[in-house]
């Protein structure tokens, strides 16, 4: 208020002086009586007292407090376990009233916010119980993404702590660093059960090679007795033998072996009797599928010296029968690339090691190259022999690149979506301009800290007839550690590895109708197709009509129509019971009509029927770890007593402030002349001059 006592004092003698000196002369006087010349004198004083603090400039500091409730995320297991047990009414009537009324006893203090999680973390959905797999730590990283700056009180998580996906979920919890409360749903008594509980093959095989398939039985409080173990494709039985069952626990391997299977995709289905008392009639049946392959591909690896990231690719690739890899570094091989189908040429060409030579054999033979830059690799040299590349260094310098996924990548399918991939750490790149040719597909863009990129950081690029893949920078190796962290295993970065290389290694020439879908899509998931059409230029074609007919096992046809997209064209044909499905694409461009013929496979994965056996300890770790409680479903009335007396959750109070300079108030300024349009008006309705 001091700011006020200034141009209050200047202001108060002006306006007194300014009234006085209108009002009290002789010439007033004579036209106007006292009672007048005083109601105008008024008037006069406090306009110009009005105007004077405008004119002063004088800054006002407004305050607006803001009290912002605690939110509680109440997010709820989705998946079909917790209703494939007996009490699975109750689950889908009284206990979703429960968590309703739950809901109205927190919201008079907290907000709620509602989610659901299977394999995935959403909002606003209804609890339906059907999801097929369950990722308990995908709430704490939806928690951590979309709830970011607000004032988040609790998690409150109702589950029966069968956990099937994703990252070790103490883990997760670690980092979100709130009260954690959880309902434990479901049965933890086990009851009789006999199932396959795993099986073990290779993905890919060999024409007309042998190969094993393990599984494994497993066997809880069965009757006693001999139970048949059967492994068969389609209606035909390949192997069968007796699993006998003399005590209240078994786990037993079987191995089986598979001979002269043909060439393509074979999906075999492995069967266990059924008891007449077993609890779960789901998991007595499994099946695998593995991809037959004519011959061996020979795979070269060169290095300028030994790196882990070296280390990573003969780990994915070593898993792949498919691959013959040979490892050597650039210095000890004197070989020519005749035997093999495709070279790896990691930290190539470096300064001490030119590889000319080698580079100039694979461009002449027209071989597929995967090309993985590091701090070792001589770029200007590379971009010399490889123009493709693209990559211009400057000044010799670095940046750490995180991956950034392109959802509009069409060369093949992947599984993985940007959550998973959002989580890998940098790779370490040459500083500089990036060029993609027009006819190259970016798999992964570079994020330099929280700004995303046009530059490339995993591509692909074709130099004539010859495939060119490029990982711009070191360090996939850290990938493929945080790949097992934060999903529990190495699919991501194997998939990124092995796709790649597949498509590299794929040497027939580029189809003008290209149609790429999953070889195999659990029944749970929507089988995608994307497409590309290119006219007698190979220059991408978006226009024309793309059909596709789909056949399955009974010979049941199902036709659809392609959807343009920005670079081809999509056709989601939703969910397929399990089976073998043939396709035919066919695209119309002007006179011409092109086809493309596959298949794929659609089998039963259903990760949520292999244990009903609710894992409580899970969830009771979860809360006492984190500051919470483990409450049953009839006691969500101390669960919400529990949350409401825990002061730690409390209200966040936000304070904000401005600026406000008086002469903007434009309501003083109206006032003001408000009060001098009256003075005049009566000035001249009284008669004055």
């Amino acid at each position: 208020m001091t700011q006020f006592v200034v141009p209050i004092l200047i202001g108060l003698p002006v306006a007194a002086a300014v009234a006085w000196w209108l009002y009290s002369g002789e010439r007033a006087k004579s036209q106007a009586d006292k009672r007048q010349r005083a109601v105008l004198a008024a008037l006069r004083f406090v306009s110009v007292l009005m105007l004077c603090l405008l004119v002063a400039g004088i800054t006002l500091k407004i305050s607006h407090k803001q009290v912002q409730h605690p939110i509680v995320v109440l997010a709820h297991d989705n998946s079909s376990s917790i209703v494939a047990n007996a009490d699975s009414a109750w689950y889908r009537t009284s206990y979703i009233e429960q968590i309703e009324k739950l809901k109205k006893q927190l919201s008079g203090k907290f907000e709620v916010r509602s989610v659901v999680f299977s394999d995935k973390t959403t909002e606003n959905e209804p609890i339906t119980f059907d999801g097929q797999t369950t990722n308990l730590s995908s709430v704490f990283d939806y928690v951590q993404t979309n709830f970011y700056g607000e004032n988040v009180g609790a998690v409150v998580i109702a589950s029966d702590g069968i956990v099937n996906q994703g990252a070790e979920p103490l883990y997760k919890a670690a980092a979100f660093n709130k009260p954690v409360y959880t309902i434990a749903l479901g049965d933890t008594l086990p009851h009789p059960d006999l199932s396959i509980d795993r099986i073990v093959a290779n993905k890919t095989a060999f024409r007309n090679s042998r190969f094993p398939i393990m599984v494994s039985v497993k066997g809880e409080k069965v009757p006693f007795g001999n139970y048949q173990l059967t492994v068969s494709e389609g209606d035909t039985v390949i192997s069968s033998r007796t699993i006998a069952i003399n005590s209240d626990f078994v786990y037993q391997k079987e191995l089986f072996y598979i001979d002269g299977a043909s060439e393509g995709l074979h999906r075999y289905d492995v069967r266990i009797d059924v008891p007449e008392n077993d609890a779960n009639r789901q998991n007595n049946r499994r099946s695998v599928v593995v991809d037959v392959s004519d011959k061996p591909i020979n795979v070269l690896l060169l290095q300028n010296v030994w790196h882990p990231d070296v280390s990573a690719l003969v780990q994915v690739l070593a898993k792949n029968e498919r691959y013959n890899l040979t490892v050597r570094n650039i210095a000890d091989f004197n070989g020519r690339l005749d035997d093999y189908s495709l070279l790896i040429l990691h930290q190539l060409p470096s300064s001490k090691n030119g590889a000319k030579k080698i580079v100039e054999q694979a461009r002449e033979a027209e071989m597929p190259m995967l090309i993985v830059v590091g701090n070792q690799t001589d770029m200007k040299l590379l971009r010399s022999l490889v123009p493709a590349v693209g990559i211009e260094q400057k000044r010799g310098g670095n940046d750490d690149a995180y991956p950034l996924q392109n959802v509009d990548f069409q060369l093949f399918k992947t599984d993985f979506d940007v959550t998973q991939t959002a989580l890998f750490p940098p790779l370490n790149v040459p500083y500089g301009d990036y060029s993609v040719a027009p006819a190259g597909q970016v798999l992964f863009y570079q994020k330099i800290g929280s700004v995303g990129t046009q530059k490339p950081l995993v591509y692909f690029v074709t130099s004539g007839t010859q495939k060119i893949g490029i990982v711009s920078g070191e360090g996939l190796w850290r990938w493929r550690l945080t790949d097992y962290v934060s999903n529990g295993s190495h699919s991501v970065t194997d998939e990124i590895v092995t796709k790649s290389v597949q498509y590299l290694c794929n040497n027939e020439k580029k189809d003008r109708l290209e149609v790429t879908v999953a070889d195999v899509v659990p029944m749970h998931r929507e089988v995608l197709f994307d497409a590309m059409l290119y006219n007698l230029s190979m220059e991408p074609v978006t226009t024309a009509d793309v059909s596709l007919e789909v056949t399955d096992q009974a010979g049941t046809r199902i036709k659809s129509a392609f959807q343009p997209s920005a670079t081809g064209y999509t056709l989601n044909i939703g969910r397929k019971p399990a089976g073998r499905y043939n396709y035919t694409a066919t695209a119309t461009l002007g006179d011409e009509v092109l086809t493309r013929r596959g298949q794929f496979m659609v089998v039963e994965e259903s990760a949520e029927m292999a244990s009903l056996q609710a894992d409580h300890s899970l969830l009771f770790r979860l809360a006492d770890s984190y500051g919470g409680k483990m409450f049953l479903p009839d006691n969500l009335d101390g669960l919400a007593d529990a949350i409401t007396n825990n002061k730690e959750i409390a209200d966040t109070v936000i304070v904000t402030s401005r600026l406000l300079r008086i002469i903007d108030l434009l309501p003083i300024l109206l006032i003001a002349l408000a009060f001098l349009s009256a003075e005049w008006f009566l000035r001249k309705f009284w008669g004055m001059a």
